[in-house]
């Protein structure tokens, strides 16, 4: 198999990322142009990477082997950064603030004062994410999707809090996870 370039990378990990992900939600979330995006599917479409179904595009497990490739080639020098590694025990401590503010937001139904811990825990997480823009100046389209999900929500549109079908905070944040573990070479602890 051909390694992945950094645009077939930026296409296919979306995928890999979001299960639910599309070709309009994918330009969306990369910034790339819906044609390009398009394009480099139908080409993952015939290396036999994934399959256009609906509104969704499903990665087979040869696409997400192509995308953990390109993070072991790209990032496997960054893995072995006391740097990262401290910067990662931190979001731990954030995430499972994040967690519990995000229980705590659907269980009080979308209280104003636990939405407000929710947002500052969220907007304390982008700045160390800009921290780490020098290593993996993709991550500025997290910095830009969450930015853009806390206007939505400071709009009231409660929707991108958590609803699993639109660029949510608790989507973001979950593919953001997803995404440090690869750069890491870590396994998502499932216990």
């Amino acid at each position: 198999m051909t390694p992945l370039n950094d645009t077939d990378f930026a296409v296919l990990n979306a995928a890999h990322l979001n299960k639910m992900a599309g070709p309009a939600s994918i330009a969306a979330a990369t910034q790339l142009d819906q044609g390009t995006v398009d394009e480099v599917l139908d080409r993952a479409q015939q290396n036999g990477l994934g399959q256009k179904t609906g509104n969704q595009f499903l990665i087979f497990p040869d696409g997400s082997k192509a995308v953990l490739e390109y993070y072991d080639r790209t990032y496997g020098e960054l893995r072995d950064s006391d740097e990262l590694g401290a910067w990662y025990e931190r979001f731990e401590t954030v995430n499972t603030q994040f967690i519990q503010h995000i229980t705590d937001w659907q269980n009080t139904g979308g209280d104003e004062g636990v939405e407000a811990k929710l947002i500052k825990t969220v907007n304390r997480h982008v700045r160390a994410v800009e921290k780490l823009l020098p290593q993996i100046p993709r991550y500025e389209q997290y910095v830009r999707r969450f930015h853009e999900a806390i206007s939505k929500v400071d709009r009231g549109e409660t929707d991108f809090v958590c609803k699993p079908t639109v660029d949510s905070i608790h989507n973001i944040w979950f593919e953001f996870h997803e995404d440090i573990l690869s750069v890491l070479g870590r396994p998502r602890d499932t216990t």
